[in-house]
């Protein structure tokens, strides 16, 4: 009975009506952060049962620029900066086929480490667990057949050593579909 059911959804997988829609997904993006200064880049692989939906994991660094400033009263404020690297995977639907151009919604959790910047200010140098949940949403811009433009933004919200972690990349770049 188990060897049935094998068959049977190997010849489903092999239909063309049902495997007409179905697809791999390979990405590489990057940009800024919009709420603090910083850079943030990602690359992933994923699976698209339909042309709608696409499960996918990047792997992705952000770089969070220090900053310091004086309010001229002799107060000082900082902000340590530091480095990002999370794995996060997502689930993706767009709201048109991959072959037209449209919006997609995200969401998603990431795990990772954070690095915090060492300097004069911070010497000490830490690594953190990071865990966090995300949502956004993107512009697919179809070129070919297979290559597709990407621009999203997502919102990071999370926790990092007890502490509120929340991070928004604006990244652009591109897909292939195969």
């Amino acid at each position: 009975m188990r060897i049935i059911r094998c068959c049977a959804c190997l010849l489903l997988l092999a239909s063309p009506a049902v495997a007409r829609g179905q697809s791999f997904l390979l990405q590489g993006s990057a940009g800024p952060t919009l709420n603090d200064r910083g850079l943030s880049v990602a690359a992933g692989a994923g699976f698209s049962p339909n042309p709608r939906l696409s499960l996918l994991v990047d792997i992705e660094r952000t770089q969070l620029f220090s900053r310091s400033s004086s309010d001229g009263h002799g107060g000082l404020s900082a902000f340590r900066g530091g480095t990002l690297t999370l794995v996060s995977p997502q689930l993706r639907l767009a709201l048109r086929a991959s072959a037209d151009v449209g919006p997609y919604g995200l969401i998603g959790f990431a795990a990772g480490v954070s690095r915090p910047t060492v300097n004069d200010t911070f010497p000490d140098s830490v690594t953190h667990a990071v865990g966090a949940l995300f949502f956004g949403g993107g512009l697919n811009v179809p070129l070919s057949e297979s290559i597709t433009v990407i621009a999203d933004v997502r919102m990071t919200i999370g926790a990092e050593a007890g502490e509120l972690l929340a991070v928004v990349p604006l990244r652009g770049g591109i897909a292939w579909r195969f």
